[in-house]
């Protein structure tokens, strides 16, 4: 995320010289760890980065944002509902913006049961309705700009976002504002652990924790030249704790918080970006320059604190993964016991 800041045409040329239509496939790590990945939305441009952070609104439809070339040209809200396997056709509403800072895409966070966000590098914070439609938050501090990546805490309802003025957790519903970290380093790819206590980032070409709470630093963990960015930390199961890191370079990757260890546990993408809750079942959305695809832990724990646990119905493709995860299993030992 540190490089959008300093994308123009030739930069962004630059990127599109990536496999084209690439797909994310689990490794046999990812496999026999349990984890199952679909296509959520496919059918987006080749572009420098693809739709960023996604929001489950009231109603249970996801909006997200368009691909994005450049720092020329219009950006998009899309509404789809929460079904996989989706093309833009199937948007149920694709509503123009016009973007007020050097970049179209917001960052999303779905907190409370409503979604809120705010354009990269020095948007102001929004709150999005059903329709798309988006209003400023009242009674922010004047001055309080968004900078790059932020979350819904599910704990408290709050947002903790990387702005201008640092690493801050929000209100929304009264404006109070709390800084965390007065400076973390451009911090990109916020996420809150589910049981409220630790934020991570990605800074560096690392992933971050600090104390919600206090603000102090708790650990780096290495990026392994990777490129991470948004991640998503797992609740239940023998992986719980562990964060997930969508990888520019387009890998997935988790790592083990107790060792530092990072496994990769997808390969084959495009460029990885921001991730984001499916609050409705416990699933991540991973952005990609040409599509969202979306992570499953599986049964009994969930990613990033969201309802469900992810015990929700799986889909076809979904079934036929957890087949060969099940068939994995027998080949090769847990890495935990």
């Amino acid at each position: 995320m540190q490089l959008k800041a300093l994308l123009g045409s030739c930069a962004a040329a630059i990127l599109l010289t990536g496999p084209a239509h690439a797909q994310l496939t689990l490794t046999p790590d990812g496999v026999a760890d349990g984890f199952t990945l679909t296509t959520f939305v496919s059918g987006y441009s080749p572009a420098a980065y693809g739709p960023l952070a996604q929001g489950i609104l009231p109603d249970g439809n996801v909006i997200t944002g368009s691909a994005f070339i450049g720092n020329v040209g219009m950006g998009t809200i899309y509404i789809f509902k929460d079904t996989n396997s989706q093309t833009l056709g199937d948007a149920l509403s694709a509503t123009p913006y016009t973007f007020t800072t050097s970049n179209p895409q917001s960052a999303r966070a779905t907190a409370g049961g409503q979604v809120y966000g705010a354009q990269l590098f020095g948007g102001i914070y929004e709150h999005f309705d059903n329709s798309g439609a988006h209003t400023p938050i009242a009674g922010l501090p004047s001055g309080l700009t968004n900078y790059l990546g932020m979350w819904g805490d599910t704990v408290n309802g709050h947002i903790v976002s990387s702005s201008f003025q640092g690493l801050i957790d929000i209100n929304p519903l009264t404006g109070a504002v709390r800084t965390i970290v007065s400076s973390c380093g451009g911090c990109d790819g916020v996420t809150v652990s589910p049981d409220g206590k630790t934020v991570y980032v990605a800074a560096g070409g690392n992933i971050v924790a600090y104390d919600y709470a206090s603000g102090a630093l708790l650990n780096t963990y290495s990026g392994g030249g990777h490129g991470p960015d948004g991640t998503g930390v797992i609740s239940g199961g023998k992986l719980s704790g562990d964060v997930v890191v969508n990888n520019n370079d387009g890998t997935v990757g988790l790592i083990d918080i107790k060792t530092g260890t990072e496994t990769i546990i997808a390969t084959g993408g495009t460029r990885g970006d921001f991730v984001s809750l499916d609050t409705s079942n416990g699933t991540l959305f991973l952005s990609q320059t040409e599509r969202i695809d979306r992570l499953s832990c599986g049964t009994g724990c969930s990613i990033g604190g969201g309802g469900g646990g992810g015990t929700g119905v799986p889909e076809p493709a979904t079934l036929t993964l957890f087949g060969l995860g099940l068939a994995a299993l027998g080949l090769r030992a847990r890495r935990r016991n």
